[in-house]
């Protein structure tokens, strides 16, 4: 089997995190050996920048500074763990990737779809999914499944709004291929349409 690699996006809440994990379930029920890595996070670096981002407003941190952290560790994500993984033939599931950097910093943000999408597409150049699957959900079921609180993105409720409608109409950069699966209904029946999506990749 080649290596393939899915990322799973969608604004918190819209239950991305769970596909992402009955995803791997799933492809591993298949026989494949699967990596699972979420962003940013799954490296030492990753896991720093993380705290760093997550944080709720304690360290002031600007769209474009965003947009360079999250891509650090995107990269040592891609040469530690990702790359590595592709080229044993896995499967790699990814708990967001560069869509949500064009979405978040770039639509969402200040700094423009333009702007964001070109600058991840010189720093990622190739290194992207073979599949990005956006799980889209009413923005006010989101809300409810995230309640009070949260982190430092969703804690921002005209940031989410903002995102959700980001999420539906960024092509991302020239060459990835997006699909969007409604997240109504139960884990379960969401989970059968990113994997019927999954399969047409695989295939």
């Amino acid at each position: 089997m080649s290596g393939l690699f899915i990322a799973i996006e969608g604004i918190d809440g819209a239950g991305k995190s769970t596909q992402a994990e009955l995803l791997r379930a799933r492809l591993e029920g298949t026989g494949r050996t699967v990596l699972s890595v979420r962003e940013p996070g799954g490296t030492a670096l990753g896991e720093s920048v993380r705290e760093v981002l997550l944080s709720r407003g304690e360290i002031p941190i600007g769209a474009e500074a965003q947009m360079l952290l999250f891509l650090a560790s995107r990269l040592q994500l891609w040469e530690e763990r990702i790359e590595p993984a592709l080229h044993r033939g896995e499967a790699v599931v990814s708990d967001r990737y560069h869509l949500s950097t064009i979405v978040y910093q770039g639509i969402a943000g200040t700094l423009g779809e333009p702007r964001a999408t070109a600058v991840c597409r010189e720093v990622l150049g190739r290194r992207r999914p073979d599949l990005n699957v956006i799980i889209e959900l009413a923005l006010e079921h989101c809300r409810e499944r995230l309640g009070e609180g949260g982190d430092r993105f969703e804690s921002d409720s005209d940031l989410l709004a903002r995102a959700s409608v980001g999420f539906s109409k960024t092509r991302g950069i020239p060459g990835d291929r997006i699909v969007r699966v409604s997240g109504e209904g139960t884990a379960k029946v969401v989970a059968e349409r990113v994997f019927e999506e999954v399969c047409r990749v695989i295939r």
